[in-house]
Parts: C-alpha cells; sequence; structure tokens
C-alpha cells in the first residue's frame, strides 16, 4: 500500500504520489527482462493480495523505553484508480494486552455501514491505521506493501536499477538489486512538496519476477529525519501467493543542539522509533468493497 504519509516531530508532513511513466534509464537487458517481469508481478499481485485480511502482532519500541503491543487486523484493499493504488487498513483489536472498546462502532463508522471508498474516507481510513502508534515521530506509512509500488510499471522509469549479486532467501534463488529514485515527483514529498528521494534494494526471483524482500529508506534532511522499512516476503498455503510475514522499521531524527540567550550550547537527544510486526491467518475479506474514484466525500 502507497499511504500519505504524515511525519512530524516538528517533522515534517510527507506525501506519497503517483507519478506518470517518464523516460527510462538505460539498463543491462537482462536486468531489464527481470524488472519487466517483476511490473508484471505486481500488478497481478494487487489483484491476489486486495481484500486479503491478516492477523499482525505488532512490537513499536519508542526511544529505547517506552513500548506498545498491538494485535490487529490488517486488511489489505486494491484501489484502482486512486493515487494509491493499494489500501491498508489497520483494525486494532488489542492495544498492550486490552481490548479496543469501541472497536465495533468504530468500523461502523468508517467502513462496514457503507463499503464505498472514496478519497475521503480513504484518508480518514489511514489516519485511523496509525491511531495507536507511539513515539514523537507521527507516520502512517507503516504497513507491508508501500514499498512495492516502486517496481511498478508506472514508476519504475523514475529509478535508476543496479544488479548487486545473486542470493538464495528461504530456498529462492534471487537477484539482489539496487534502486535509486532519480526523478521527480518522488513518492516521497514533504510537506511543502519537495521530492525526498529514495533508494534501497529489492530482492526479486528473476524465472518470476516475485518480490521476495524489500529494503526502502529516504531521508528529510530539513528536519534529519531517516526512514527504513524492510519486508519479507513467503509462500502461503492457504492463499498460493507470497505474503509479507515480517515487517521492521526505524525512524529518526537528529535534533539540532539549541543555543541559549546566553550563548550556551544545549545538546539535544535523537528522537527513534523501532517496529516489529508479524503477519499470520491470511484469508480472504468477505464484505464486499466497492471503490468510488469519483467521490471525495
Amino acid at each position: 500500500m502507497m499511504n500519505a504519509a504524515r511525519m512530524s516531530v516538528l517533522v515534517a508532513v510527507t506525501t506519497i504520489a503517483s507519478a506518470p511513466p517518464l523516460s527510462s534509464a538505460t539498463q543491462d537487458p537482462a536486468l531489464e527482462t527481470v524488472l519487466t517481469r517483476a511490473a508484471d508481478y505486481v500488478d497481478r499481485y494487487q489483484t491476489k493480495l486486495g481484500s486479503v485480511v491478516a492477523e499482525e502482532h505488532y512490537l513499536q519500541i519508542a526511544d529505547g523505553r517506552v513500548t506498545r503491543r498491538l494485535v490487529s487486523d490488517l486488511l489489505v484493499l486494491r484501489t484502482p484508480g486512486l493515487e494509491e493504488p493499494w489500501l491498508a487498513f489497520r483494525d486494532v483489536i488489542e492495544v498492550d494486552g486490552k481490548q479496543v472498546e469501541d472497536r465495533q462502532q468504530r468500523l461502523e463508522d468508517l467502513f462496514l455501514q457503507s463499503p464505498r471508498i472514496t478519497e475521503s474516507l480513504r484518508r480518514r481510513l489511514v489516519i485511523e491505521s496509525a491511531r495507536f502508534n507511539i513515539g514523537a515521530i507521527t507516520r502512517n506509512v507503516n504497513v507491508p506493501t508501500m514499498a512495492l509500488q516502486i517496481l511498478s510499471a508506472a514508476d519504475q522509469p523514475r529509478f535508476v536499477f543496479r544488479k548487486k549479486g545473486e542470493k538464495q532467501i528461504a530456498e529462492i534463488d534471487t537477484w539482489e538489486i539496487d534502486f535509486q529514485e532519480t526523478e521527480p515527483p518522488a513518492l516521497i514529498t514533504d510537506g511543502n512538496g519537495n521530492n525526498l528521494f529514495s533508494r534501497g534494494k529489492v530482492w526479486i526471483e528473476p524465472t518470476s519476477g516475485r518480490v521476495i524482500e524489500t529494503d526502502f529508506r529516504t531521508e528529510d534532511e530539513a528536519v534529519r529525519l531517516k526512514i527504513e522499512l524492510r519486508v519479507a516476503y513467503r509462500p502461503d498455503k492457504t492463499l498460493d501467493i507470497l505474503v509479507p510475514t515480517k515487517m521492521t522499521e526505524r525512524y529518526s531524527v537528529r535534533l539540532r543542539p539549541l543555543t541559549t540567550p546566553d550563548q550556551q550550547i544545549l545538546t539535544r537527544r535523537n528522537i527513534e522509533v523501532d517496529g516489529e510486526a508479524t503477519y499470520s491467518n491470511f484469508r480472504r475479506f468477505l464484505v464486499e468493497v466497492e471503490i468510488d474514484i469519483g467521490s471525495r466525500h
């Protein structure tokens, strides 16, 4: 899923944008073939993973001291025609072992009474999914499908890809491929519309284009923010597809020193949020959902 992302500390507001195809950088022919297969795979995968719900166990740690454990149902929806091709809704069931009391009413208010997903409802679902996040860095990109947009046919031309090597992961032969975003509009921008170009790695099965792992990174130098998201995909026998099984994340801000009126320099600590989520019990979501791309209400 590609959410609109808000990073604040005083931090920045970031949004994920969808981009039209641009001219592609020259690639090695074999690499081009693998990337074409990956684009086809991601397109098919959006359909296969759409309307799937998984059980998520999610540990968050803020500044190495404060922890929170969430148990949720994570619903993944395909949203063709909207700005982002994925929508992941985190329906939190438990927070630190305690049931969320207003969960049923919240679902009815947000979703079940009117299963028509407009752009405004999508924004509400994204905000609701981040409701129980902890730490001074506000975020809502913490969903496992986010980085797959890099490999979509529409977005690939804005990236430079380079094969780094070959690696076997979970008995699957993969190519390790570096990516660097080079052309605007960037996948993520700050609150002023400035591009935050991403980089990282993907591990792709070259014969099928299947994405086995992703490592996504970006920085906002203006506020010294760094974002790292890594996701592993493994086969699921029930759905007969690869599914995200583990997501690890880190957000960090290096706060600038403060100078007092008498010119004393005060050291300010860094802000960090770490997370690890695991996914299991994948099943099809049985409620029919209508995607309404024309309405914003």
